[in-house]
C-alpha cells in the first residue's frame, strides 16, 4: 500500500496570474470575441456592434444589434445569452475584471 504516490500540483509556464494581462488589451480580445459569438448567432451579423465601457468596478459589454434578430440572441427562456453571459464571466474573472453583458432592448 505504500506504492502510492500523492498528487503533485505541477504549475506550467503558460499559466497566467491575473497581474500579467494587461486589462485594457484583454478587454479588446474579450469584446471581440463576444462580437464574433454574436454575429454566428444572428440572421444579420453585419448590424451587431459591441461597445465596451469600463467602470471603477465593472466592464459592460453592450451588445448592439437589429432588432427583428433579438429573439436569437436571447434564445429560448434567455439560455442562449445567459450562456454568453457565463462564458465572458468566466473569462473576465480569470483576469481579475468584474463584468457584465448588457442586451439595451
Amino acid at each position: 500500500m505504500n506504492d502510492i504516490e500523492p498528487i503533485k500540483v505541477v504549475r506550467t509556464a503558460h499559466a497566467k496570474k491575473a497581474l500579467d494581462i494587461d486589462p485594457d488589451v484583454y478587454r479588446e480580445d474579450v469584446r471581440k470575441i463576444v462580437e464574433d459569438c454574436v454575429k454566428f448567432l444572428v440572421d444579420d451579423p453585419d448590424k451587431v456592434v459591441v461597445k465596451t465601457y469600463v467602470g471603477p468596478k465593472t466592464t459592460v459589454f453592450k451588445v448592439e444589434c437589429a432588432h427583428n434578430n433579438l429573439g436569437q440572441l436571447i434564445g429560448t427562456q434567455g439560455r442562449t445569452i445567459m450562456g454568453l453571459r457565463a462564458v465572458v464571466h468566466a473569462m473576465t474573472a480569470r483576469a481579475g475584471i468584474r463584468s457584465i453583458v448588457e442586451i439595451p432592448v
